[in-house]
């Protein structure tokens, strides 16, 4: 087993990582894949519905580097037993919206996307990662990496912004992502890589409103991707890959 050394970008298969409250059966399946799964804990600062997110509570910045809210006092230790260097946000992630995004950052590749004047002090400071700022707070939740070069989002300015960078993107339809507490989810909490060129979706993706769209363009990419066809496409806060095989 390794550390993964890109964010989002793991080079083998995903053999651990971090995620939020899911159901048993869901549980089952990723761990079908050969993904120990650690647990996100509850955040009682922030919405009820997000409270034990992995993209709200946890961002992984890549070689073997990760910040949490003081939240994750258990899931902290659980990481730095497994190599992790674990540092603290300098301000908690809490209280309604942006307050609840300071750790929500898409990175992808040498890119990173989100609203800047709210993140963490520790996102600010990044070394070799460009800073792109979009208006969309939950940048994590809202992008689904493809790979270094591709992304899927249902956020349009986020769309333009990596468009702007080059990147290969599809804006589909919001919508058609459960999100219990909320009229509807966002893709990149419903999806994760599990490997190089293997996408998991929470949840049946077939029924999401741009699922042609979403098939053509990861065949495009040469993106295999893996469902659950007897659970709702499901927003369950993402998953932070840590390690690969």
């Amino acid at each position: 087993m390794s550390i993964i050394e890109k964010a989002n970008l793991p080079l083998g298969s995903v053999s651990a990582a971090v995620i939020g409250k899911c159901g048993k059966e869901f549980e089952s399946f990723v761990s079908s894949f050969g993904v120990e799964l650690l647990f996100s804990r509850e955040n009682k600062k922030t919405d009820s519905a997000i409270k034990d997110h992995a993209d709200v509570n946890v961002l992984y910045l890549g070689k073997g580097q990760a910040v949490l809210d003081t939240s994750q006092v258990d899931l902290a230790e659980r990481l730095k037993q497994r190599g992790i260097d674990v540092r603290y946000a300098s301000n908690e992630v809490s209280g309604a919206y942006p307050g609840d995004c300071r750790l929500n950052i898409a990175l992808v590749g040498k890119r990173a996307f989100g609203r800047f004047d709210i993140a963490d002090k520790s996102v600010r400071e990044l070394e070799g990662i460009r800073r792109i700022n979009v208006r969309q707070g939950y940048a994590k939740c809202s992008v689904c990496v493809v790979n270094e070069n591709a992304i899927i989002t249902d956020d349009a300015s986020i769309c333009k912004a990596a468009e702007s960078e080059g990147l290969r993107v599809l804006l589909v339809e919001k919508g058609s992502i459960a999100l219990p507490g909320h009229g509807y989810g966002f893709i990149g909490g419903a999806s994760a890589l599990i490997g190089k060129n293997h996408l998991l979706f929470f949840g049946d993706i077939t029924r999401h409103k741009s699922f042609e769209e979403i098939e053509t363009f990861l065949k495009k990419e040469d993106c295999l991707f893996s469902y659950p066809d007897n659970y709702p496409l499901t927003d369950i806060g993402g998953m932070v890959a840590i390690e690969e095989r």
